[in-house]
């Protein structure tokens, strides 16, 4: 059984012929009273106290969950920056070798095709040339035929 302030105020004790002085009985209960108030009233304070710091932890531990749930996103979303970021990469660099494969290719096609005409306009010359000396070999027989005394 608990025993509250107003139960110590209101204890009646039987008396007895060789008992203890009831005035000092009285003060004494009295200050217990009041001690177990003030007692009473701190553990009220205390349990107060600790039901706010319980409703605190909880509010932590849920904000503790979220930001630890934020961190796992972040690092999932990094982790998937850093793929995408590779995938471009490697895309692009794919993307960049076939353009440098086929600027090669097409300047290879123009550097043949380049050495043919050279080759073709070489051919010309020489044909050119030769036929030139031709016509000069045949004018010369014929100056030099003019230039030959006419007998006769």
């Amino acid at each position: 059984m608990r025993i509250t302030p107003l139960d110590i105020i209101q204890k009646e004790f039987t008396s007895v012929r060789r008992g203890l002085d009831p005035d000092e009985v009285g003060q004494f209960l009295e200050e217990v009273r009041e001690t177990l108030e003030e007692v009473l009233r701190e553990n009220r304070t205390h349990k107060e106290a600790i039901t706010a710091r319980e409703r605190e932890i909880e509010d932590l531990r849920a904000r503790e969950s979220e930001i630890h749930q934020t961190l796992i996103l972040a690092r999932r979303m990094t982790e998937e920056l850093k793929d995408t970021s590779r995938r471009e990469a490697d895309l692009l660099l794919g993307e960049a070798r076939l353009e440098a494969q086929r600027v090669l290719s097409t300047a290879h096609d123009e550097h043949r095709e380049l050495l043919q005409e050279v080759i073709q306009l070489q051919s010309m010359r020489k044909r050119l040339a030769a036929e030139l000396r031709a016509v000069m070999e045949t004018h010369l027989r014929l100056v030099r035929e003019l230039e030959q005394p006419v007998d006769g």
